[in-house]
């Protein structure tokens, strides 16, 4: 067993430049000195402004209020960071020269077991044998080498631990001027510093935003540097002062520079970018005034309705692309008059395109797919009832709203509907009134793709609207009033047309009555009414309500009947478009055994434009039950006339029921059985003559011949 000396275990010296350090603690501790002489200076002065009077005087006396106290901190902050970062410089130093001295103990060991180790007798056979003297040489070098790994162990632990200490105090220090102890925290305390020194900070921050808008303009700049400039603007974007000045120095036209390229996902899903447009939009304050610029920028048209404009589904993608980005800051990007706004731009354009608008998919963010159901939801979870009844009383929105199917079953735009219909007065009245009044004129007896509403989008959205018609039912009792009218207008006439296919929805159904019940009970004696003259309220509206459930469930059985014939006649034309152009594809002498089969198989298959009618079994309602139910509601003293109530209910029904129309379902044609009866008697010869591209009169020459 052989043995040799082991090598110098690493001694290395501690890591950090303890001069720099020391220099840094005086530069530290000389500002400390400084502030506290500026804090001297001006503690006196603190809590007056001379020369100063009025407002101008407290705002001044604020400033410099704010100033000392600024100072205060900040020295409060640096004494003690300059003294531990002394001491540290110190401890440095200490340790340096430890570790030298460890070396230096090393070198001398190994000196003095090499002396030895050359004294040994027979050297070569205690190498090779493990001699007992070889073995007590490395012995003791061994122990002495386990002995200064401790020890230097132990002395880089210690300097370690006081780095650390050192650095949580310089850390808390930072604090005083707005910092957070990292690496490029420059922007941060200048941010800081310009919201506790607005009168200068302000100025500075104006300038940054000038700046930064004129460089984002520039191609070059914001392609290669965008996503970081705008990283390093990130503390300023939350001041009214750099989101005002960055807004204003971009424009309209700017914005929409830069939203074309979040559109397009270039600076990527998550970017930089795309935060600091959504905090400035969040921060930047209008003043109120005719022609204020900052109100331009929020309030401009980024997403064109027009057919034409090519960009448009593009800037809704970087409109999403910003909302969603608002979404993950504190502030919460964008406020939401302005969320509202581009939630009103993006649907109105669906509206005009009947087609989603600004749709893609961009890898690792499923919320920037649909821009329109992103800004939905934004809208819904501020919960505010003036901006969802600002947002409904736009027709064209409730149109993009029901055309489209929603992947949360209508969850998000229910929410929204009975958040406007909270909303008190003419602005909520007047969301629910256009709802009711965009379904009825979207569904109308006829061609199913006439249709501009979804009816299965109505359907998931009618338990709420429902709910909304009865928080806002004098919407209801001023359109079923007009029964007296001979003629109502369009508008009414829509919203009685909406409010018959709502109540389908059992629950909508009950809201709505519950609402009609209490109304009516409300007024039923209204005063001006004649004794013994039956309430206009208490009788008439319940009838001609009736009278609107009943048209309903007719036009339910009518749309049901028109998408029957749509599908019908879709079937028809796709087997004239393939099957029965069969016959012109083989010979003359197989086209007429396929045009017969091909015709029976049409009428066999349900191929032919007919369809099996669906007998219409929704309740009828008659003036005999609008008479009944009038009878059974209560109803004031002077109201005692039976007769009369049952009169008013029925004429109140059937007014309703004249104005309403009475839906048309569609009835299919009858199968023509015989066309294929006749096609089957016809002789081939005859069938011959039928070939297209043969004359007219090969048929008969062929029977002249044989006879």
């Amino acid at each position: 067993m052989t043995v040799q000396m082991p090598e110098k275990i690493p001694l290395d010296m501690p890591p950090g430049d303890a001069d720099a350090m020391r220099d840094l603690a005086r530069d530290i501790g000389s500002a400390a000195r400084c502030l506290a002489s500026v804090d001297v200076r001006i503690a006196g002065a603190a809590a007056e402004a001379p020369g100063w009077l009025g407002d101008d005087a407290a705002a001044a006396a604020a400033q410099v209020i704010r100033v000392d106290s600024l100072v205060r901190a900040a020295h409060d902050a640096m004494t003690p960071a300059a003294a531990r970062l002394a001491a540290h410089a110190e401890l440095v130093l200490e340790t340096r020269s430890r570790v030298r001295a460890l070396r230096h103990e090393q070198d001398e060991q190994f000196a003095d077991a090499w002396r030895r180790w050359g004294e040994l007798p027979d050297l070569h056979l205690q190498v090779m044998t493990g001699g007992p003297a070889a073995r007590v040489i490395v012995a003791d070098v061994e122990r002495g080498e386990a002995s200064r790994r401790r020890r230097h162990t132990a002395l880089l632990e210690e300097l370690e631990n006081d780095a650390a200490t050192t650095a949580r105090l310089l850390v808390d220090s930072c604090a005083a001027v707005g910092g957070g102890g990292r690496s490029g925290d420059g922007n941060r305390v200048v941010a800081y510093l310009a919201a506790e020194l607005p009168g200068w900070g302000d100025r500075e921050l104006i300038r940054r935003g000038r700046a930064l808008a004129e460089r984002l303009t520039d191609t070059g700049e914001v392609l290669g540097e965008g996503n970081r400039l705008a990283e390093s603007a990130a503390p300023f974007a939350v001041s009214p002062a750099f989101a005002n000045a960055f807004l204003v120095t971009l424009g309209t036209t700017g914005v929409t520079w830069l939203l074309r390229f979040l559109g397009n996902n270039q600076f990527g899903a998550r970017s930089a970018m795309a935060q600091l447009l959504a905090a400035a939009f969040g921060a930047a304050a209008p003043s109120g005034r005719a022609g204020d610029p900052v109100a331009g920028v929020l309030r401009a048209e980024y997403v064109s309705a027009d057919p034409a404009d090519g960009d448009a589904d593009t800037l809704a993608a970087g409109l999403a692309t910003v909302l969603a980005a608002g979404s993950t800051l504190p502030s919460g990007g964008a406020r939401i008059p302005t969320v509202t706004e581009w939630t009103r731009q993006i649907l109105v354009r669906e509206q005009v395109l009947a087609a989603p608008t600004g749709r893609r998919q961009v890898a690792g963010a499923p919320e920037l797919s649909d821009p329109a159901a992103l800004a939905i939801e934004l809208v819904a979870a501020h919960a505010d009832p003036a901006i969802a009844a600002g947002l409904l009383a736009d027709s064209r929105v409730w149109d993009a709203l029901l055309t489209r199917a929603w992947n949360d079953g209508g969850a998000v735009v229910s929410r929204v509907i009975g958040l406007a219909a909270s909303q008190p007065g003419d602005a909520g009245a007047l969301a629910v009134r256009t709802g009711l009044e965009v379904i009825g004129a979207g569904l109308v007896e006829g061609d199913p793709a006439d249709w501009t509403v979804a009816r299965s989008t109505v359907a998931a959205i009618s338990p709420a609207l429902g709910a909304a018609v009865a928080a806002q039912f004098p919407v209801a009792a001023e359109a079923l009033g007009t029964w007296t009218d001979v003629t109502p207008g369009g508008h009414q006439r829509a919203v009685l047309q909406g409010l018959g296919y709502l109540v389908l929805d059992p629950e909508g159904a009950e809201a709505v009555e519950s609402a009609l019940r209490e109304w009516a009970s409300v007024h039923s004696g209204e005063e001006g009414a004649a004794p013994n003259t039956p309430s206009l309220s208490a009788v008439g509206v319940p009838a001609a309500y009736l009278a609107v459930k009943d048209y309903g469930l007719r036009l339910a059985h009518a749309l049901d009947a028109d998408e029957l014939r749509a599908m019908a006649e879709a079937k028809e034309l796709l087997w004239d478009s393939t099957v029965a152009q069969l016959p012109k594809l083989v010979g003359p002498k197989t086209s007429a055994v396929v045009a017969v089969a091909g015709e029976a198989l049409a009428l066999w298959w349900d191929f032919d434009g007919t369809w099996d009618d669906q007998p219409d079994t929704g309740r009828v309602y008659d003036r005999t039950d609008a008479a009944a139910q009038a009878l059974l509601q209560p109803r004031p003293a002077e109201l005692s006339d039976s007769d009369a109530v049952a009169a008013r209910a029925r004429a109140a029904f059937g007014h309703m029921r004249r104005l309403l129309g009475e839906p048309e379902a569609p009835v299919s044609p009858e199968k023509d059985y015989w066309a294929l009866v006749e096609a089957t008697q016809k002789s081939p010869i005859e069938r011959l003559s039928e070939v297209p591209g043969m004359p007219e009169w090969t048929g008969s020459r062929v029977l002249s011949l044989f006879w």
